[in-house]
């Protein structure tokens, strides 16, 4: 699809609250998702898993290779569920990955971080919480399986960051059993950058 087709179903989703299937550059999966804001470089949606919602995703714009709003019995399931009802529409400002970082920063929030390699184009991700940013990089405490902090945080080129999820099951129930983060700070509150 070309961009100004993609922009056009984004639009009327998010204007509708409808659900998309989405189809992501070297990625062979069909995602489903409530698209809420979007600009020329991001789009936020709300992810949607088997009759639920669990989470949302900030995600470029550049990586859509096929969008369609459904059109068929999953929307009336959706509303009949009470689904479309519970979508809480997160007042965040996704004009650039730095405001998204900061909503996330100032809001404490876990979440999962995937970035592309440029020369492999591998797909790698973190969960975790943001500890600091400069010029090119975020850096993000994250945590494994068992629950511990890592010892350093894992530094991500803003160039190659793809996606930012937020606010899923997973992330959200494996976040209240934690011990206290390592880093507690708030981006927000640094001197702005030069």
């Amino acid at each position: 699809m070309k961009k100004f087709e993609i922009t056009a179903v984004l639009e009327e989703a998010c204007r509708q609250t409808l659900l998309c299937h989405m189809f992501l550059k070297a990625d062979p999966n069909c995602y489903s998702a409530f698209p809420i804001k979007a600009n020329e470089e991001l789009f936020l949606y709300a992810d949607e898993q088997d009759f639920r919602l669990d989470g949302y995703v900030v995600r470029r714009l550049k990586d859509i290779v096929e969008i369609n709003s459904k059109t068929d019995i999953t929307n009336d399931i959706l509303e009949n569920e009470g689904v479309t009802a519970q979508l809480v529409k997160p007042d965040i400002d996704i004009s650039s990955w730095d405001s998204v970082l900061r909503y996330l920063s100032q809001n404490k929030r876990n979440a999962i971080f995937e970035s592309e390699d440029r020369n492999s184009g591998n797909i790698d991700f973190v969960i975790g919480r943001i500890e600091k940013t400069d010029e090119r990089y975020l850096f993000v405490r994250g945590f494994d399986t068992n629950g511990n902090w890592d010892e350093k945080p894992t530094r991500i080129a803003y160039s190659e960051l793809v996606s930012i999820s937020f606010g899923s099951r997973y992330v959200e129930i494996f976040s209240k059993y934690l011990p206290p983060c390592p880093v507690e700070r708030d981006i927000s509150l640094l001197p702005p950058k030069n």
